[in-house]
């Protein structure tokens, strides 16, 4: 039996062709009342694309007022009741003899269907348009868009469609809306000879993908030869990646992939994978040296990461902390927007693929890591959430206070872009913009994103938006409830606000202890959770704590134990130092006098 195919289950055999055997193994199943063997999991981001998708080929429809939607029709013809692809067919040909702009126009050749986004009339032919969410750069449109118009172009012709040319449609970038629902120029044409060269290419391997696919399609046993890699992403995140990468075939745990910060274009990670380096704390730190030819901040950076992978433990630069703590402007503020892009904009003076902040969260935190206030908005109006949030920004944030984010830059991107589209609101917004610093990027141990419910990370939340924000006959269309949406909003609410909880939470373990401090065997037992230890951070002694100090000569001088030789978990070198704690720094435990100390806030060794 010939297997039927369509559009997208051959983009899929052309991605993975396990791929293609999973999906139709799960179709199968649905037709015939089971479950599915494997259930496909849709991603966030693969939903909020499919979701642009249609709104941009509705948009493309709009070039065409006079323009037949073909599936619609057939839909209503069948009552409405299901997708009916053969009558769908059927229409399109009685359509075509009436000469107007065809929507999703349908052609079957060799039991392989696919539907037309626009077919356009002209003298004695047909021009067909393919239309992507994609935004149209200067150079060529992606691989996967030729092999996609080649597709449909073979099936079309070998029906006997007489098509003049082939084009795409792609979204004009940083297109920007003027007027509400104006959306002249939003789209632009991709014929040029390049393309059809590489639409001519495909069109004569068509017959052998389409072969190859009907092979993968009529095995009785998955083909599990095909392993994950790189085709699992590329050009879409894989709705079977999960169910391929399970527990049997995973990498073993203490594989590390190769990934490097800031490195564009993941140049750098792939030139250690050339060299055969797959592990990231097997490939020696000079190695990663060489990757940049200067003493840069980002050579510094993962040479650092590299020792935390090395040695499983975190490196924090004591110092460092401490006279970065010291330069905020207390108290601080930790800032966490929200924001949603938009491929077809909705809001006149926003663009598209422009990151629209629609929800943040600020947590208050005074020096002594006592949280004096949490501030949020969240709008789910459906109406342009920016004025509304720059306005109550500019309220519950102080310019007179350090503004703490978990990547500034990306902070002070959704500031400049607010400050440029309020010209009254540009003063006090860029006031906040110059005390926006980042933070230091450390790891809180229970405070995951995947205890979250509903939301668990920047995806969910815009595919959250765009529900929650949706006119309520629509959300009723689509039995979406009021008691779904007030749930997903508190959901969202969390999410944003754990961002900032987790700011104020590095914080607060950093900040030296304020005085007075507890005992040393009390500071011994609150040793922070983040492991603090791998970088000495000493507290000073309260005044009695001294002199009793300097009364116990047989006392460890950094950790007060009478132990000897090696165990002390706060000495740099591991061991017990003896002898006079007034001869010695309380700091770092040195006989040095004047400055130098690396662990006195002053820098000065204090006796």
């Amino acid at each position: 039996m010939t297997p039927h195919l369509i559009k997208s289950l051959l983009n899929n055999y052309r991605q993975c062709p396990r791929s293609l055997w999973l999906e139709l193994r799960d179709r199968r199943a649905v037709r015939e009342g089971r479950a599915p063997v494997v259930q496909a999991q849709y991603s966030a981001d693969t939903l909020k694309r499919f979701a642009e998708g249609h709104v941009v080929v509705r948009t493309a429809q709009a070039m065409w007022p006079d323009g037949l939607n073909v599936e619609e029709a057939a839909l209503q013809a069948s009552g409405g009741q299901r997708r009916d692809l053969g009558r769908a067919r059927a229409l399109t040909q009685q359509a075509m003899a009436h000469k107007k702009p065809l929507f999703e126009a349908t052609f079957e050749h060799d039991s392989l269907l696919v539907q037309a986004d626009v077919m356009v009339p002209m003298r004695g032919a047909w021009q067909m348009l393919e239309v992507k969410s994609s935004t149209s750069t200067s150079t060529s449109p992606k691989a996967y868009h030729h092999a996609d118009l080649a597709t449909q172009t073979w099936v079309a012709q070998q029906t006997g469609v007489p098509l003049k040319w082939e084009g795409l449609l792609l979204v004009k970038k940083g297109f920007e809306l003027q007027q509400p629902g104006d959306y002249t120029g939003f789209l632009q044409l991709h014929d040029d000879a390049e393309l059809r060269a590489s639409v001519d290419e495909h069109l004569e391997t068509m017959p052998a993908i389409l072969n190859a696919a009907r092979m993968v399609a009529l095995q009785h046993k998955e083909p599990v030869k095909h392993q994950p890699g790189t085709q699992c992403t590329d050009p879409f995140e894989c709705t079977y990646i999960g169910h391929c990468t399970g527990a049997d075939q995973t990498p073993p745990s203490d594989v590390v992939p190769i990934r490097l910060n800031k490195d564009i274009g993941q140049a750098k990670a792939q030139h250690l994978l050339d060299a055969g380096h797959t592990d990231l704390p097997r490939v020696p730190e000079e190695f990663i040296a060489q990757l940049w030819h200067d003493k840069s901040e980002a050579q510094i950076v993962n040479r650092r990461l590299a020792q935390a992978v090395c040695s499983g433990q975190p490196l924090i630069d004591a110092p460092g902390v401490r006279q970065a703590l010291a330069r905020y402007s207390w108290p601080v503020q930790h800032l966490d927007f929200e924001t949603i892009n938009l491929t077809a904009p909705v809001w006149p003076g926003s663009r598209s693929g422009q990151q629209i902040p629609f929800q943040y969260s600020v947590h208050v935190q005074a020096a002594s890591s006592k949280v004096l206030a949490h501030r949020e908005l969240l709008d789910t109006t459906g109406h342009d959430p920016r004025r509304a949030l720059a306005e109550k920004l500019v309220k519950d944030q102080s310019p007179a206070s350090t503004i703490l984010a978990w990547k500034a830059s990306f902070e002070r991107g959704v500031i400049r872009e607010l400050a440029t589209q309020f010209g009254d609101l540009a003063e006090p917004l860029m006031r906040l913009h110059a005390q926006i610093e980042d933070l230091l990027p450390l790891l809180v141990p229970g405070m995951g994103y995947d205890q979250l419910d509903g939301v668990q990370n920047g995806g969910d939340a815009q595919v959250g938006y765009l529900r929650a924000a949706a006119p309520k006959a629509v959300r009723q269309a689509n039995n979406y409830s009021d008691a779904e949406r007030e749930t997903k909003i508190g959901h969202m609410c969390r999410y944003c606000q754990l961002d900032t909880e987790g700011m104020k939470a590095i914080v607060a373990r950093l900040m030296p202890k304020p005085w007075p401090t507890p005992s040393r065997s009390q500071q011994h037992e609150q040793m922070p959770v983040l492991q603090l230890v791998i970088v000495r951070l000493r507290l000073p002694a309260q005044p009695h704590q001294k002199a009793r100090t300097q009364r116990r000569r047989k006392e460890c001088a950094f950790c007060n134990a009478s132990s000897y030789g090696s165990g002390c978990a706060h000495s740099m070198t591991k061991k017990h130092r003896h002898g006079s704690g007034a001869n010695k720094c309380r700091w770092c435990g040195s006989t040095s006098a004047g400055s130098g100390c690396p662990y006195s806030p002053s820098g000065k060794h204090e006796k």
